[in-house]
């Protein structure tokens, strides 16, 4: 039984973690994969969200990244 929590809680933190660099809510992400294990994980293969002031989308490519970025780590491209 103990088992199982600790790897309850593995996924609850690799969910969090994954959810956090997408922009996603770590918390919800955390108890999912608490709940559901490794079908949290899921989130790793949603694209991120752009968030005012967290994420941006690159103009050139379409590929989001941080908002504080200067250069866009996909296409190389100067950012704003």
């Amino acid at each position: 039984m103990s088992m199982y929590i600790l790897v309850a809680i593995v996924f609850g933190i690799v969910a969090g973690h994954l959810a956090r660099g997408k922009g996603r809510n770590v918390v919800a992400w955390f108890v999912s994969g608490l709940l559901i294990g490794p079908f949290a994980l899921v989130v790793a293969v949603l694209p991120a969200v752009p968030r005012e002031g967290q994420l941006a989308q690159c103009p050139a490519c379409c590929e989001v990244v941080q908002a504080e970025a200067s250069l866009c780590r996909y296409c190389g491209t100067e950012l704003e």
